[in-house]
């Protein structure tokens, strides 16, 4: 299987397509916490008709191993070390959620190998300490004895999908959670405690970036409220915010067109600028 080295262990990888020209950027996908790259399959053909794409899982997620305890901004440096290996010398970063916040994270910590970022229902600040709190009981659960299916459908569904998702698509929330669990315990625990229990502001830092942002969130996301996409488009210089109705955080599984619609257009003006 396709793996890269990394310093908080292997990634696995998923890559499809092809770069039409020498030195086009490659467009790079990561995924939110408790996913893998698998929720971009409704993004990742017609984004591989416009060159290279690399989705890679993240560190105790999917295949990927599972991770020491780290940092966010750790993370964006084990990122850069999956790129190094991938021989890719810039890149679109198309991150949701706990992807969107490493991809600025690279942006601030090694800017040269960012073309574009593409940051979809994610945050720039930390979370509140109630959240905080909230969280560290949750990820000491999981890592005991997992999440029973009856809480996840409580406390954590709402959280990742609209209203209509839950009504209309049981089968897509049963789906994610049966994955999810499949994962190893120890690894997501460690992956959850660096994004949502550790994970500290980059608001007041990223009026740095310069590259161009597109910046999209689902009107119904309660994980990440719009408000964190506005103040993110808000600080990013010459940013682009959309907002999708009747979405919520898991955008890209929830209406994959609509994501489409304004994603694929703004990778083609990033890979073949």
């Amino acid at each position: 299987m396709p793996y890269v080295r990394t310093r908080l262990g292997r990634f696995f990888y998923d890559e499809r397509g092809a770069s039409r020209h020498a030195g086009d950027p490659a467009i790079v996908l990561l995924h939110g916490l408790l996913f893998d790259g698998g929720m971009w399959r409704g993004q990742i053909e017609s984004l591989s008709a416009l060159g290279r794409v690399v989705a890679i899982d993240g560190p105790g997620h999917g295949k990927s191993e599972p991770p020491p305890r780290f940092m966010m901004e750790e993370h964006a440096d084990a990122l850069l070390d999956a790129l190094g290996d991938l021989d890719i010398p810039r890149a679109l970063i198309v991150g949701l959620s706990w992807g969107g916040m490493v991809a600025m994270r690279l942006a601030l910590q090694h800017p040269a190998k960012v073309a574009g970022l593409a940051l979809l229902d994610t945050s720039a600040q930390k979370q509140t300490l109630a959240e905080r709190i909230r969280y560290r009981a949750f990820v000491a659960l999981h890592r005991r004895v997992g999440i029973p299916y009856g809480l996840y459908l409580k406390e954590v569904a709402p959280l990742m999908f609209a209203p209509r998702t839950l009504l209309e698509r049981p089968d897509l929330v049963e789906t994610t959670y049966r994955r999810a669990m499949g994962f190893d315990r120890e690894g997501v625990s460690r992956a959850s405690l660096a994004v949502v229990v550790h994970r500290t502001s980059v608001l007041e830092k990223i009026d740095r970036i310069r590259c161009p942002t597109l910046v999209m969130c689902g009107r119904q996301d309660l994980a990440t409220p719009p408000e964190h996409s506005e103040n993110i488009a808000r600080a990013i210089p010459g940013s682009r915010l959309v907002m999708l109705d009747d979405v919520g955080h898991m955008s890209t599984l929830e209406d994959a067109d609509a994501v489409n619609q304004h994603l694929v257009p703004f990778a083609r003006s990033i890979t073949s600028s």
